[in-house]
């Protein structure tokens, strides 16, 4: 994917590591990191999104407010940005650092980035085991299952229930 985007591959590990220190300085999801339309690592949320700035140290912002007052009290509220485009009712702004903790909870309301999700480890180890136990009632090819035993192998495929797989067929035909 770094055909039109990157210029090579070290430009977009470069960009994905900047996304994630600021992802993990704005204590927000995992999942909120993933690629635009053009292939560029973002992070994005309900109302806006942030891309970097292409100089391996500062961010652009880009947010949507609902009317023209709700994008002037966005404006007021990221005052430790500063604001490249004005819109009516969206704009850019440009963060030039990592945000404080206070500024991570104003940035993360503004933008609509869902918090990270910290679990004990209690939980977290039971969640696991859940998984595990749901990966085996699927009867997931990893788990290995002591008392099953495995169908008869046909030229490295295993057949489907009742005969010899299709390509098999077509070889033989």
């Amino acid at each position: 994917m770094t055909g039109l985007t990157y210029r090579n591959r070290d430009e977009e590990r470069d960009d994905r590591r900047q996304q994630e220190t600021l992802l993990t300085t704005l204590d927000a999801a995992p999942s909120q990191l993933r690629r635009d339309e053009c292939g560029l690592w973002i992070i994005g949320g309900r109302r806006g999104a942030i891309h970097t700035w292409g100089d391996g140290k500062t961010w652009g912002v880009y947010v949507m407010g609902r009317s023209t007052r709700h994008w002037t009290m966005i404006k007021r509220r990221l005052a430790f940005m500063s604001v490249t485009q004005d819109g009516d009712e969206e704009g850019c702004l440009r963060l030039f650092r990592l945000p404080t903790p206070q500024e991570a909870v104003v940035i993360r309301d503004v933008m609509g980035l869902r918090k990270r999700v910290d679990y004990a480890p209690e939980t977290l180890e039971r969640k696991r085991a859940s998984m595990a136990k749901a990966g085996l009632a699927r009867g997931a090819a990893r788990v290995p299952m002591p008392d099953a035993d495995m169908p008869p192998e046909v030229n490295g495929r295993f057949p489907p229930e009742g005969g010899l797989s299709v390509e098999v067929e077509e070889e033989l035909a």
